[in-house]
């Protein structure tokens, strides 16, 4: 039993001499290396990390100045992709907004044509009604003034005072003078509104 306990020692023994006769020795070196080193203005780090990029794995933990180079630009071009995102969405907005303004300013544009349109056909309208109320006019130049009277009092105020405006005024007083007093001033109220 005695034995067996020696020898338990003894195995024990290798591992914790191989700790302090070679180990420990070798990390006190490296560091005293690197201490002189640092203080003699040597990059240890930079050398370490050229050094440790070419063993296969630690090269996979160690990243090298072009890598943390690469990173940087990748991450400034990600920030100026997010940016322009940013914009063209800001100008998609913007294209939407004019495109809603252009189909507005269409409608209108549609709205005024019909109506300058129907201010057309009804100009041509009012054109073809002085017409008609010169034609009447002419007639009524002609006519006997008592006869033209008694026609325009039973015609509306509106087409009589057409009729009238068409006239000379010399015919027109003698057709008023032919009337009514109150159908005669009804007209000429009329004939001072258009």
């Amino acid at each position: 039993m005695a034995k067996d306990i020696k020898e338990k020692k003894i195995q024990r023994n290798p591992i914790i001499w191989f700790l302090f006769a070679i180990l420990i020795p070798i990390i006190i070196t490296i560091l005293l290396t690197t201490i002189i080193l640092f203080v003699a203005d040597v990059d240890v780090f930079g050398w370490a990390k050229t050094q440790g990029s070419k063993i296969p794995v630690i090269s996979t933990l160690v990243k090298t100045d072009e890598e943390i180079d690469l990173e940087a630009k990748l991450k400034k071009a990600n920030e100026k992709m997010e940016s322009q995102n940013e914009q063209l969405l800001t100008y998609e907005d913007e294209i939407e907004n004019l495109e809603t303004t252009i189909n507005d300013l269409e409608v209108e544009i549609s709205k005024l044509k019909k109506a300058a349109k129907n201010e057309s056909v009804n100009k041509n309208e009012e054109d073809e009604q002085i017409v008609e109320y010169k034609d009447a006019a002419s007639s009524f130049r002609k006519m006997d003034r008592k006869s033209a009277a008694e026609i325009l009092q039973n015609l509306d105020k509106r087409t009589a005072a057409s009729i009238l405006s068409n006239l000379s005024g010399e015919v027109r007083g003698e057709i008023l003078a032919e009337m009514e007093p109150k159908t005669a001033a009804t007209l000429m109220e009329e004939l001072l509104e258009q």
